[in-house]
């Protein structure tokens, strides 16, 4: 009986884990959809000839305790997405950095939701 529900669980759940989150930074400057294996860039406040949604599926994770940090390049730009816990989303905690070529670097907090 416990096999069952633990099964019945874990299959409840699962969807969710794969279903990703939204994060967008101040102002909805930038909105990143993170998946298991890829990351969404958007840009909603382009001109709509400009406006794109950028997918990289060459993205490194690297998981840490209940958190990750995510690695992608993403118009000659290096960014940085670390989510601290997963299950409970901080904007203290969770950040975008950009890095450009040169070197200049950005640090924005996120707000994530499931």
């Amino acid at each position: 009986m416990i096999k069952i529900q633990v099964l019945l669980t874990l299959f409840i759940l699962a969807p969710s884990a794969l279903a990703g989150i939204t994060c967008e930074t101040p102002r909805g400057a930038k909105v990143l959809e993170i998946k298991e294996r890829s990351v969404s860039v958007q840009h909603p406040f382009k001109v709509a000839a400009q406006r794109a949604v950028a997918s990289s599926s060459n993205v490194r994770t690297k998981i840490q305790g209940d958190g990750y940090t995510k690695v992608l390049f993403h118009q000659g730009e290096k960014h940085i997405i670390h989510i601290e816990d997963k299950n409970s989303f901080s904007e203290l905690d969770d950040y975008l950095i950009i890095r450009s070529k040169e070197g200049h670097e950005m640090t924005y907090p996120l707000h994530c939701k499931s």
